[in-house]
């Protein structure tokens, strides 16, 4: 059966795709909400809602949808400045240097504002960026080539940094895409569902810069990573810094696309029924609910290591069964770590098994169990592991998270929390 192709974005902005939606329709319900409290109070008070508090969760909210709408605005601000000069918005990067660079471009300090950028993509943003981007399999072996072409990024050989990096951005493309084609390919499109990078108005006008023809050699500077001009020795003099920060640009946000790609998040999903009002105004107990929580929240005292006394419901306890489910090699069950947004009923058992079935688990041991939030707990564990006919020992810190069946960030008491790890790779 064909692959399905994620559709063709065509024109739209990015504060239209499905994410930068749903936080602009939930800051406006939640607005009108608050203005209509005065007269649903009367009737809220005789179904026993606790309209006090709910008024209180409501105070900041004009507050928060301002900032909201600031918020889905500054990807399409910032490509419609930068992305002709071969910058890009990308979920990785940071969004207050997003802002500010939008602020003053917008203020008439361009200038100023293209060398902020470059000042972002310095050697500790690179290091950061790259060691996100090992949670894609198809990066890792990659990695090493990265670090070292980072070396000679932070020596300022350019001339060794930036092929390397370019290379490596294309083997990405070509490993993931359903063509097999490389980035300078012009059928290849890198757009997936809900992706700020992965979109028309970015990587799709970012690589229609970047693959240029480019047959006539020059020898005169250039400021943009033109591939084929680059990897084909037409263009002589690339090697400069700005050209450089945007090849590691051009890799993150690449990366953005592969991880969406792994994850089979290329397509939208089915479509959610609308919340009703009663939707709503559950939604607003529970972010009341749940702010209370965080400010008296305090850690956990003299948490057990004993995996034999670990409680139910508690975050070392699901690290206990997923560790377990290892040394059954049960791979199905170990999906129950997973994050939702990574979770697929269908694909997510074979994607442990793919990144497990080297490494059996032999033995392993608590070390801390640290509380850092109400929903934040970081669990170190040693691990013996064969690996290869090999044994290892391992150390490996989880970091445990609570959500919600959708991916959100909730309580542990919480109805349908669970715990799960962004770090459930060793």
């Amino acid at each position: 059966m064909a692959k399905r192709r994620p559709k063709k974005q065509g024109k739209k902005r990015l504060r239209e795709i499905a994410s930068m939606k749903e936080l602009s329709s939930n800051a406006t319900s939640l607005v009108n909400l608050k203005q209509a409290m005065p007269v649903l109070s009367p009737f809220l008070k005789e179904f026993g809602a606790e309209v006090d508090k709910m008024e209180d969760a409501l105070q900041g909210i004009d507050g928060m949808a301002r900032q909201t709408s600031e918020f889905v605005s500054i990807p399409d601000r910032f490509n419609n400045f930068f992305a002709d000069h071969g910058w890009i918005m990308y979920g990785m990067m940071n969004f207050e240097v997003a802002k500010e660079v939008v602020l003053k471009a917008e203020a008439g300090n361009f200038k100023e504002a293209l060398d902020q950028i470059i000042q972002y993509y310095n050697v500790e943003t690179i290091r950061f960026q790259i060691k996100r981007l090992n949670s894609i399999k198809a990066f890792r072996p990659r990695k090493e080539l990265a670090l070292k072409a980072l070396i000679d990024y932070e020596e300022k050989r350019y001339h060794a940094c930036v092929p390397v990096v370019l290379a490596l951005t294309d083997g990405l493309v070509n490993e993931l895409h359903e063509d097999h084609k490389g980035i300078s390919a012009g059928s290849t499109q890198l757009e997936a569902w809900d992706s700020i990078a992965a979109h028309s108005q970015g990587l799709g006008k970012l690589v229609r810069i970047i693959r240029k023809g480019r047959r006539k050699t020059t020898t005169e500077p250039i400021s943009l990573p033109y591939r084929n001009g680059i990897l084909h020795g037409t263009d002589l003099s690339y090697d400069n810094e700005i050209v450089a920060a945007k090849t590691w640009a051009l890799l993150f946000a690449v990366g953005e696309w592969a991880a969406k790609v792994e994850r089979g998040e290329t397509t939208a999903p089915e479509d959610k029924p609308e919340e009703s009002f009663l939707d709503i105004l559950e939604k607003v107990q529970e972010i009341e609910n749940f702010k209370q929580e965080i400010e008296s929240w305090k850690p956990r005292e003299s948490i057990s290591i004993n995996h034999d006394l670990f409680i139910q419901g508690t975050p070392e306890y699901a690290l206990n069964e997923f560790l377990g489910y290892w040394m059954q090699k049960n791979y199905g069950r170990m999906t129950m770590i997973l994050p939702h947004k990574v979770f697929d009923t269908k694909t997510a058992p074979l994607k442990v098994r793919e990144h497990f079935k080297s490494q059996l688990l032999i033995s392993y041991e608590f070390v801390s169990v640290i509380d850092v939030g109400l929903s934040n707990t970081k669990v170190s564990v040693k691990l013996q592991v064969e690996e290869f006919g090999r044994r290892l020992e391992k150390s490996h810190d989880f970091v445990m998270i609570c959500e919600d069946d959708q991916g959100n960030l909730v309580s542990p008491n919480a109805t349908r929390s669970k715990w799960i790890s962004y770090t459930w790779y060793v």
